[in-house]
């Protein structure tokens, strides 16, 4: 007789709460298909994904903690077309 192993994996979930503005409330809300739930775990995926990089730049770096977050935030900037 064939035994087999199962492992059973319990995966957490954990609830998070966002406040939004109204003006952005009121924009999502003209979007009801949208799950914004899931727009938000891909976004903190994503920024997640960026921060694991700039850790990895960071270790093999000479900048100063404080150099580093400057250019993160310049960087940041660029990409969002912020000011």
């Amino acid at each position: 007789m064939l035994t087999r192993n199962v492992r059973e994996v319990f995966i957490m979930a954990h609830n998070m709460t966002v406040t939004v503005e109204d003006n952005l409330w009121n924009e999502m809300q003209q979007y009801p298909e949208i799950r914004w739930g899931t727009v938000m775990k891909e976004a903190t995926r994503e920024k997640l994904k960026a921060l694991l990089i700039l850790q990895k730049i960071a270790a093999k770096s000479t900048f100063t903690e404080k150099e580093i977050e400057e250019i993160s935030v310049k960087l940041g900037k660029k990409i969002t077309g912020r000011k």
